[in-house]
């Protein structure tokens, strides 16, 4: 754990990259929400979720950097128990509410925007596969998060399935009937959003 300061200069480093990579991220997603918004009556009720999703990883990012760059603050007042809780919070909201979200949402808003099928589901192959591996990876939040690997897979099984119903309902136009699609739009979110709040409060990170 982060219980001494004696290697200031390393996290402020990651609090340096963390506040560069979430401020990138939160004006890529704003970019594409406001490309959807700005056409957003050309499109059909299927691109609500997508949006949606869009709009929550724009404001994870910001939030997350806004952590990160308070974090400094308590470098600067020699408080590392804050920083690590600071950190946390950052690492974890940046990732799943950030990172998650704008990956899974990608492929629906292709699907939107063109009905090419090749396209779309190379798409979504990519997305759900780029995912699943990355979440299984030494380098993902969920590695460090975990300390069962059946745990960290079971956790990617259930959210790359949830995703796929997403792009299974949005693909063969079960997005405009509204009810299952909104239904696993919200257990997939209400999912993600328990995860990122549940390793908040009982994190694993910065324990030796």
């Amino acid at each position: 754990m982060l219980k001494t300061m004696k290697n200031p200069d390393t996290i402020n480093w990651e609090i340096s990259v963390g506040v560069t990579f979430a401020s990138f991220m939160s004006a890529v997603t704003l970019f594409f929400a406001g490309a959807v918004i700005s056409q957003y009556k050309n499109f059909d009720d299927s691109i609500k979720i997508p949006l949606l999703f869009l709009i929550i990883s724009t404001f994870s990012f910001i939030f997350a950097a806004s952590i990160y760059s308070n974090a400094g603050l308590e470098v600067t007042a020699n408080r590392p128990g804050r920083i690590k809780r600071y950190l946390i919070y950052a690492n974890n909201i940046l990732e799943f509410l950030g990172l998650y979200l704008f990956i899974i949402a990608t492929p629906m808003v292709i699907s939107a925007l063109t009905k090419d099928d090749f396209l779309r589901v190379t798409t979504i192959t990519v997305a759900l596969v780029g995912l699943f591996f990355y979440s299984q990876s030494e380098f993902s939040i969920l590695e460090h998060e975990t300390r069962s690997h059946s745990v960290k897979i079971a956790i990617a099984t259930i959210i790359t399935m949830l995703a796929m119903c997403l792009y299974f309902a949005q693909y063969i136009g079960i997005g405009n009937q509204h009810f299952f699609y909104n239904f696993v739009a919200t257990v997939l979110l209400l999912f993600i959003v328990g995860m990122t709040t549940y390793f908040c409060q009982r994190s694993q990170q910065y324990r030796s």
